[in-house]
């Protein structure tokens, strides 16, 4: 898969900045509370890219989502026509966020900082933001709170609650999904991938994603 699209400089920053980013963030903003209508458009739609999205770096993340399970690409193709993605600044997320997800009264706005995921960690670090943010809008849009409650129980709350970043060790629930979702969706649980919240997955995923599934069928 061919390299993001970004300039030079940003790319060597990108490169230079591994440490910084060693502990980096995904947060969503909600920005209002009602879930969005799920119509038969909405099914039929699919994703939309922003105009700061280059043609590689689209390609680049559908190439990631395709590589999901078929369950994972199941449940975001019934909210993807709700989400348009952008790249680029995420800072409104936290000064080292990489991933933000935002609801807005159209659906939701998905930005990634794909310079900086790709610079440290590479196409695998990309798919792992790409399904976190994508795990926030299932999670919005489809997972109600009894639901949400059941899927919470078995995932571990977090550990070594970072004093410099609290948040890190001691992620809330919505992170607790959005990372547990994506472990789900690839089968990578994470280790020695040095981005996201410290969230260890449950005992055993396969019945976390069938009761994901099983639930949100269910509503």
């Amino acid at each position: 898969m061919a390299r993001p699209h970004t300039t030079v400089l940003v790319a060597l920053l990108a490169l230079v900045a591994l440490a910084a980013f060693r502990h980096a963030r995904a947060r969503v903003q909600r920005v209002q509370d009602a879930r969005p209508r799920i119509t038969n458009e909405v099914r039929a739609a699919g994703l939309r890219f922003g105009p700061s999205v280059a043609p590689q770096d689209q390609r680049l993340i559908e190439h990631d989502i395709a590589l999901a399970r078929p369950e994972a690409r199941r449940l975001i193709g019934i909210v993807d026509g709700l989400v348009t993605i952008s790249v680029g600044d995420t800072s409104a997320g936290g000064a080292d966020a990489i991933g933000l997800t935002e609801s807005t009264v159209d659906g939701y706005a998905v930005t990634l900082n794909l310079a900086a995921v790709w610079g440290t960690t590479g196409e695998r670090g990309v798919q792992r933001v790409v399904l976190h943010e994508l795990g926030h809008v299932i999670d919005h849009a489809l997972v109600k709170p009894a639901l949400a409650a059941r899927l919470d129980a078995p995932i571990p709350a977090g550990y070594g609650c970072d004093p410099v970043q609290p948040d890190i060790g001691c992620a809330p629930r919505p992170e607790r999904f959005a990372e547990t979702f994506a472990k789900w969706a690839t089968g990578d649980i994470g280790f020695n991938l040095p981005i996201g919240y410290k969230v260890e997955p449950p005992a055993s995923l396969d019945d976390w994603g069938a009761q994901l599934v099983s639930g949100v069928a269910a509503a």
